[in-house]
């Protein structure tokens, strides 16, 4: 147990300081050629949210602001394709992140800052496998205003097109 283990954690390691070494030797152009981002109208649109800054009791407050456009979307049937960004170990998911980079490519590295990233709840209880490649799926756009701890737009409902 504690070989397969050590081999398993050596190469997942190694790996990560493989993929860094390749970034700093002058294939990061590659890479990120191989790597387009998947933007579309829908991650336009989710990409138009914005923050209103407010002061209360001398602490700095950020409230999402949906513009009109994206505002109309919620309750939307969107499909919407992205990467898997686990927010739990483990390597089946209902719940996650979906964004329109890699995980393995810095979220906040290249052009233009932090890239959107929706919150996927898929439909029944299902669960997918982590992967490395795009997925494509469908779900309904909810906003959200209140709840301070999960991210601002969602995917509700959500079944992967296959």
């Amino acid at each position: 147990m504690f070989k397969k283990f050590t081999l398993v954690f050596l190469f997942i390691f190694l790996g990560g300081e493989c993929y860094s070494v390749l970034a700093q030797t002058g294939l990061e152009s590659q890479h990120l050629a191989d790597h387009k981002p998947l933007m579309n109208e829908v991650w336009k649109t989710f990409d138009t949210m914005l923050y209103k800054v407010n002061k209360k009791n001398g602490k700095t407050i950020y409230t999402p602001f949906f513009p009109s456009k994206l505002a109309k979307m919620d309750g939307m049937k969107v499909e919407l394709q992205g990467y898997m960004v686990p927010l739990k170990t483990g390597l089946r998911h209902n719940r996650f992140l979906l964004s329109v980079l890699p995980v393995l490519q810095c979220m906040f590295c290249g052009q233009n800052g932090i890239p959107p990233m929706v919150e996927i709840t898929l439909a029944n209880n299902d669960k997918i496998w982590l992967k490395e490649n795009p997925i494509t799926l469908k779900g309904y756009v909810k906003l959200n205003e209140k709840d301070r701890t999960r991210v601002e737009i969602f995917i509700q409902d959500a079944s992967i097109v296959k």
